[in-house]
């Protein structure tokens, strides 16, 4: 007899009517039902992804699922990297960049089916000091805008328009030493994002020629801060217009390292919320970081 592989489904508990629907369509499958032993893991808290994907990786997983927003799927990932363990991804949160990007359907039934093909391409994982992304991070006006997001109770695409809103009204920006690639430059942008997807969530794209597996990021500088100009880079993002390099800067980076004079960083991490204590940001590109299920 064929001993059947493990695979682990790492969903947020309070997503009752998706862990109905999930089980559901496993226990109706005969793919899954014959090739896998599936487990359904519910996290109770933030940070328990991490706790559950580490154990699962102990009970000898042949692949883990992260059924949830980029937040969920950042959790996971930070113990996949270099394991050569598949991600499936089932998106269920708000933006869903990363799913976007790699084209998975946004429902239940879709995604399973891409996970079921057992496609895999490798891609680049990103490193903030101690911290892990897949998608992007920045330390200006989005870390601002994903502050205000999260202390909005509601959801959707309303609410993301209601904290941009608030985010303009309250961003003040900042001076920061940037190094890389031999250059050292001072910037006092609106926006300073790295950037390692295209998307960055309900097909808004700022760099929508950045390919997740080329091992490099795009610097991401948009220097002026009004309603008009942040309009007008909506437009472009969500449009796939051009807009003037006096306005945005994207450039090709392999490494990079921030200052800020406050000794203090407000940051966003695929859309997750984090403060470093520290003068210095060194964001690092690792190849073929970590394995993930695509469609083919």
């Amino acid at each position: 007899m064929v001993k059947k592989r493990k695979i682990h489904f790492i969903i947020n508990s309070r997503l009752k009517n998706a862990i109905a629907q999930l089980t559901e369509q496993l226990q109706n499958s005969s793919y899954w039902t014959k090739e896998f032993d599936y487990f359904l893991r519910e996290t109770q808290y933030k940070s328990h992804a991490l706790e559950l994907t580490q154990k699962a990786i102990e009970e000898g997983t042949s692949g883990i699922v992260a059924c949830g927003g980029d937040g969920t799927i950042n959790e996971i990932v930070g113990f996949l990297v270099e394991t050569k363990i598949p991600l499936g991804i089932i998106p269920l949160g708000s933006g869903n960049s990363i799913a976007r990007h790699f084209k998975i359907p946004l429902n239940i039934e879709g995604a399973l089916k891409i996970i079921e093909i057992q496609n895999s391409i490798n891609v680049n994982v990103g490193s903030v000091n101690d911290f892990i992304f897949l998608s992007n991070m920045g330390v200006s006006f989005d870390a601002n805008f994903i502050d205000s997001y999260q202390n909005i109770p509601s959801r959707g695409f309303y609410t993301y328009l209601k904290a941009l809103f608030l985010a303009l009204i309250q961003h003040k920006t900042q001076d920061f030493s940037l190094f890389y690639q031999g250059v050292k430059r001072e910037v006092s942008p609106f926006l300073l994002m790295v950037v390692n997807s295209n998307q960055f969530g309900y097909d808004f794209s700022i760099s929508p020629k950045s390919i997740i597996n080329d091992g490099k990021f795009e610097l991401v500088l948009f220097k002026k801060k009004s309603f008009r100009a942040l309009l007008n880079l909506l437009l472009a993002s969500r449009f796939d217009l051009k807009l003037s390099e006096k306005l945005l800067e994207i450039i090709p980076i392999t490494e990079l390292k921030i200052k800020n004079v406050s000794q203090d960083f407000l940051i966003q991490l695929d859309g997750e919320i984090n403060q470093i204590s520290s003068e210095e940001l060194s964001i690092k590109v690792h190849p073929n970081g970590v394995n993930v299920w695509v469609p083919a």
